[in-house]
C-alpha cells in the first residue's frame, strides 16, 4: 500500500489567464527553503494557455497540482475549492501576481509552531516594472482587533493559518474586493491568536487596476453635518487647503499615541516579533508622511442637510456600524478640530454652533 504523506503547508493560488507568468509565482513557492508543501493552483476557468504552463510546472515536480473551477471572476470561490482539496496541517495564500522570497514559509512555520493560528510576514510592494512601489510600514505589522476593524490589513500572499480555521468562520466570501479583510475580521471576532513579523518574505504587485482600487465605497462614516451644501462644499475646500495640515497631524498622532498605549496597556496588542523600535517614533514617522489628509472626503445629503464624511472599505454594513462606533474613541482630537473649524466657518468666520452637528455613534 503507497501511503501519501500529508504536506506541511497548503498552498493555494487562484489564477485567472496569467499565462506564461504563472511560472515565475510557482517557482517561488518551489525556492522554498521548506520544501513540505502541496501548491494547488485554482484556475478560475482561464481560458488563454496558463493551465499548459501549469501542467507543465506540474510535470516537472508532482507537488505542483492544477484543478479547474467553473468561472467565478472572484478570488474566494477558489480559495474556498483550494481549501477543500488542502492536505497541509497549514494553509497559506499566494496571489498569481505575487511571489515569495525563499525564507516565506519558514518565517510563517515558526510563528505557527510557537502556538499562532494566523500568522503574518512583512513584505515589499512593486510595480509591474518590478521598481518599488510603496514602502512597508512596521507599524502595518502591529495587530490588535481593533485595528482588525478600523483598516484592512494583511494581503493574503502574506499569510498562513492552521488548517480548519477558515470553514469555522464560514469561509471566503464574495464581494466587490476586500475580501481578505471580511475573512480575517471574522477570524480576528472567533478569539483566534495573531503573530506578526516584518521580514519582508512577500513581494507584492500593487496595480492600479485591482478590484480594490476600483471597489465601490457604499459606507460612509459622518464626520460633521451642516445646514447646507454652501457651507458644507466650503468647509471640504478649507481642509483641503493645506492650512490646518498641521494642526490635523499633530491631532492624529496625538490620537495614535493614547490609543496604541491603551491596547498595549491592556496586554493585547500584537508586536512584530522581529522588530524592537520604538513605538512613539513609528507612529511619528508614519503621520508625518506624504499621504494627503482629507482625500477620502465626500460630501452626502443627509436629509436636507450635507454630511462631510468619510469613505469605509468595508465591504459588509454590519462592518461599516461597528468602525463608526469604535472612531469618535479612537479620534477624539481628529473630530473636535472638525467640529471646530464647521462652527467657526472656513478662515476663521464664526458660523454658529447650530450649524453644525458632530455626529456621535
Amino acid at each position: 500500500m503507497n501511503d501519501v504523506v500529508a504536506p506541511l503547508f497548503s498552498v493555494i493560488c487562484p489564477t485567472y489567464n496569467r499565462s506564461a507568468k504563472i511560472t515565475e509565482t510557482i517557482d517561488s513557492v518551489r525556492a522554498q527553503t521548506i520544501q513540505a508543501w502541496e501548491l494547488l493552483v485554482l484556475s478560475d476557468g482561464s481560458d488563454d494557455d496558463t493551465d499548459d504552463w501549469v501542467l507543465r510546472a506540474a510535470h516537472q515536480d508532482p507537488r505542483v497540482r492544477l484543478h479547474r473551477v467553473e468561472r467565478s471572476g472572484h478570488p474566494s470561490g477558489p480559495r474556498n475549492a483550494g481549501l477543500a482539496l488542502a492536505r497541509g496541517e497549514f494553509i497559506a495564500y499566494l496571489d498569481h501576481d505575487d511571489l515569495w522570497r525563499p525564507g516565506h514559509l519558514k518565517a510563517l512555520l515558526g510563528m505557527l509552531r510557537a502556538g499562532a493560528d494566523f500568522a503574518v510576514t512583512g513584505c515589499t510592494y512593486h510595480d509591474a516594472d518590478g521598481a518599488e512601489a510603496a514602502e512597508f510600514a512596521p507599524l502595518s505589522a502591529f495587530w490588535h482587533p481593533q485595528l482588525q476593524l478600523l483598516g484592512p490589513m494583511f494581503e493574503p500572499s502574506r499569510a498562513a493559518h492552521r488548517r480548519g480555521v477558515v470553514e469555522r468562520v464560514g469561509g471566503w466570501r464574495g464581494g466587490a474586493g476586500l475580501e481578505d479583510w471580511d475573512l480575517w475580521l471574522r477570524v480576528a471576532d472567533a478569539g483566534y491568536t495573531f503573530r506578526t513579523v516584518v521580514e519582508p518574505t512577500a513581494a507584492l504587485l500593487m496595480d492600479v487596476g485591482t478590484r480594490r482600487n476600483r471597489m465601490p465605497r457604499p459606507h460612509r462614516l459622518p464626520l460633521v453635518v451642516l445646514d447646507d451644501a454652501r457651507t458644507a462644499h466650503g468647509l471640504l475646500r478649507e481642509l483641503r487647503s493645506g492650512r490646518h495640515d498641521e494642526s490635523f497631524r499633530a491631532a492624529v498622532s496625538a490620537d495614535m499615541r493614547d490609543w496604541y498605549r491603551r491596547m498595549d496597556d491592556s496586554g493585547t496588542l500584537v508586536r512584530p516579533l522581529d522588530w524592537d523600535g520604538d513605538l512613539d517614533d513609528e507612529i511619528r514617522r508614519v503621520v508625518s508622511g506624504d499621504v494627503k489628509l482629507f482625500e477620502e472626503l465626500v460630501l452626502v445629503p443627509d436629509r436636507g442637510r450635507y454630511a462631510l464624511a468619510r469613505n469605509l472599505l468595508c465591504s459588509r454594513t454590519e462592518h461599516a456600524r461597528r468602525a463608526a462606533r469604535l472612531v469618535p474613541s479612537v479620534q477624539p482630537r481628529v473630530l473636535r478640530l472638525v467640529r471646530d473649524l464647521a462652527e467657526d466657518g472656513p478662515g476663521g468666520r464664526a458660523g454658529g454652533s447650530d450649524q453644525a452637528q458632530l455626529l456621535r455613534p
